[in-house]
């Protein structure tokens, strides 16, 4: 009886002793693991790759281009800031190719002067940080019978533009 006995103190001892090490486990084990991950990772420097890199969206754009004045407009349109042109899509304007061309310059026209028209934006982005914009619009007017050609530039707010200061790619498009 005496072996049962201790058998029996014996398993209940090693039964506790395993308990309380899965116990100790559960409790240290996680910590630990989080802490050696965060040590391994605090002295290594990678590169953030570019798609983190998120550009200004065109809410943004919109609203810091609302604070510029006209002048400074057509001076990123005239690239005195460095600045790119591209074509500007619908929802980066805010004036439609009818309102440009009817409201800004209105082409008066009789049965022998009658012109068609036609319109296309184009946006001036500053290179450095990519957040003024300036929207700005070449209007062409052409007779009914082709013979003569008007070209104009105009920015949104009604300026008209010299041709000679625009990037010549505009030009000869």
């Amino acid at each position: 009886m005496k072996n049962k006995r201790k058998k029996s103190i014996l398993i209940t001892t090693l039964a506790l002793l395993f308990t309380a090490g899965v116990i100790l486990v559960t409790f240290f084990l996680p910590g630990d693991l989080i802490h050696r991950e965060a040590k391994a990772d605090s002295g290594d420097v990678r590169p953030v790759p570019t798609a983190y890199y998120a550009g200004p969206s065109e809410a943004i754009v919109k609203n810091a281009s609302r604070q510029l004045t006209e002048e400074q407009k057509i001076s990123l349109i005239y690239g005195e800031w460095e600045s790119s042109i591209s074509p500007a899509t619908e929802s980066e304007r805010n004036l439609t190719e009818y309102e440009i061309v009817h409201y800004k310059f209105p082409v008066v026209s009789d049965y022998e002067q009658w012109y068609t028209w036609t319109a296309e934006s184009y946006k001036a982005v500053d290179t450095t940080f990519e957040t003024y914009a300036a929207i700005f619009w070449k209007c062409v007017f052409t007779r009914f019978d082709g013979s003569e050609t008007l070209v104009y530039y105009i920015t949104e707010g009604g300026t008209l533009l010299d041709p000679e200061k625009l990037p010549e790619d505009i030009q000869n498009h």
